[in-house]
């Protein structure tokens, strides 16, 4: 299930999402304020304010745990896909090297063969990530490198030893583009999201309903309490979606491949 309105916010660049969001959560704010502060005064906590103080110190405490264990998912999904694809651009870095070992028509086939599936990912793959998409074109690369790999013939046991490494270099290989692939997507589904979303907006809400003598104290209090939601929510989002949005990781380790390592 998409996010369209998710993926929509992440397609300002970073100055522009945390605008979306400042303007988004305080006007929420402000509209909740008025609404309760005008037109449903009785609702307002009078005399309890200070037993209603506690309740909202607890809150605070369950919200901010929850938003804690959620971030840190996030984070971890993120730090996840980044170091698979570090993994990804260095074991086929191996196996370019280890060609070395075979003939020079099988290393000429070998490394056209992992030249082409590498400029494949980065030019039409990693777009599609973005989409939670995947290149079918790349996929036949790898199994065409696969075949190469399975079906090399060693003629001495330094060529032999050399095709063990490849093998499992290949099944590595495979391994961390599937890793790649199933993770580009959100790492929150709408059901976490809808929850998330709801005890924010309780959290703020229950903040309008205190009566305070000064109004302008009150609205710099909710206004402050605000951008502390917007922070929280910013770091959250930009790391939501490993390839999209502000902090989306692109092709570099997989690129330079092409560009420096396998130049020499």
């Amino acid at each position: 299930m998409d996010l369209p309105l998710l993926r929509f916010a992440l397609e300002f660049p970073d100055v522009g999402l945390r605008i979306a969001l400042s303007f988004g959560v305080l006007s929420v704010c402000l509209i909740t304020f008025w609404i309760f502060q005008k037109l449903f005064p009785n609702v307002l906590f009078g005399e309890d304010s200070e037993y209603a103080g506690y309740i909202y110190n607890a809150m605070g405490v369950v919200f901010s745990l929850v938003f804690a264990f959620v971030t840190v998912l996030v984070w971890q999904n993120y730090n996840v896909v980044s170091d698979a694809i570090a993994k990804e651009a260095s074991t086929l870095n191996s196996m370019y090297r280890l060609f070395s070992a075979f003939p020079p028509e099988v290393e000429k086939k070998g490394r056209d063969a992992l030249r082409t599936y590498t400029k494949t990912v980065v030019e039409e793959e990693w777009p599609l990530l973005s989409k939670d998409k995947f290149s079918i074109k790349a996929y036949e690369d790898l199994l065409k490198i696969d075949d190469i790999v399975i079906n090399l013939q060693p003629q001495n046991q330094g060529q032999s030893n050399a095709h063990q490494l490849m093998l499992r270099l290949a099944i590595e290989a495979n391994e961390l583009r599937r890793s790649r692939v199933y993770n580009a997507h959100f790492a929150l589904a709408p059901p976490a999201w809808l929850g998330l979303i709801s005890s924010s907006l309780i959290f703020l809400f229950f903040a309008c309903l205190f009566k305070m003598q000064s109004v302008r104290t009150h609205l710099i209090l909710i206004f402050f309490l605000g951008l502390t939601i917007v922070g929280v929510l910013y770091f959250m989002v930009i790391y939501i979606h490993p390839f999209l949005g502000p902090m989306a990781l692109g092709p570099g380790p997989i690129a330079n491949l092409l560009k420096i390592a396998w130049v020499y």
